[in-house]
């Protein structure tokens, strides 16, 4: 079972179905410990949790999937400090989702070449792939297109529009609903117009499915269909060029989300790991 690290929440879809390596010590964040940000911050650096470690490839991202950003987060006393925060709590949600929709992609590119060398599907496999074709609209069954939606965003993609949609993880907008990348939906119980979301995590599998799925982003499907045709994986400057439709902004909005992976260095984490249990030098909180 999934080592439960947060009290009180539960982690992400599916993740609780995977078997993980016992920890040596009950590893748990208490409610103090995400009680405000500069708690947090002190957990994750008694966790061991560094941005420069996870990008440089010498550890993994624990698995701490938050349901909220702190409230107080842009009570932090430095800019880089607020920054340290918000990516460290959204890098384990992230890459979550996109484990999540790599898993399924595997067992999709499997089906499709045994239907491709004309070999049968046993009925709960054909149950599956209709499933996952009505999920991401495929209404065809095409196989081909299917392909293209079901594929991971590259966090540094998703981490820049986060913070932009964001502010950083500081608008009232997530601190009232949780949405991370300014959702609309049109008929809200608030009057505003805005989508409410009842974590962190659920957030992000929105705004990955809706890259995935929306006509307005057939672009990007395009180009990471085509980086993964030449061998190559999804790049998140790249596919950020196809986001000319996400803001009123247009290209003024692509030109913004290429400047903040590029200052923060957000294509580091492209290649993070999400870790399978918690450091054991993690001391339990009381």
């Amino acid at each position: 079972m999934f080592t439960l690290v947060l009290q009180g929440s539960r982690p992400p879809v599916l993740m609780a179905e995977r078997e993980v390596s016992p920890v040596a010590e009950t590893a748990t964040l208490s409610r103090e410990d995400i009680s405000s940000a500069a708690r947090l911050d002190q957990a994750f650096r008694r966790l061991g949790y560094h941005l420069d470690h996870v990008g440089e490839g010498g550890a993994d991202v624990p698995p701490l999937f938050l349901t909220q950003v702190p409230d107080d987060l842009d009570d932090l006393p430095d800019t880089d400090t607020k920054k340290a925060v918000f990516l460290r709590v959204m890098l384990p949600l992230v890459l979550a989702a996109d484990e999540e929709i790599a898993n399924d992609r595997a067992r999709l590119l499997e089906l499709a070449a045994r239907k491709s060398a004309g070999q049968a599907l046993s009925a709960s496999e054909a149950r599956w792939l209709d499933a996952l074709a009505r999920r991401y609209e495929v209404e065809d069954g095409n196989l081909k297109k299917l392909l293209t939606r079901v594929d991971v965003v590259p966090p540094s993609l998703a981490l820049a529009q986060s913070a932009e949609e964001s502010g950083w993880g500081t608008s009232a907008l997530v601190r009232r609903s949780q949405n991370l990348f300014g959702h609309t939906v049109e008929v809200s119980r608030d009057g505003t117009g805005m989508r409410n979301f009842t974590s962190l995590y659920e957030a992000v599998r929105a705004y990955v499915h809706n890259l995935n799925t929306h006509r307005a982003y057939e672009d990007l499907r395009k180009a990471r269909a085509t980086a993964r045709a030449r061998g190559m994986a999804p790049d998140g400057p790249a596919l950020a060029a196809a986001l000319h439709s996400y803001s009123e902004r247009g290209d003024a909005y692509v030109s913004t989300i290429r400047a903040l992976m590029r200052r923060n260095d957000l294509g580091r984490f492209d290649r993070a790991r999400l870790g399978r249990s918690l450091p054991t030098r993690l001391a339990a909180a009381s």
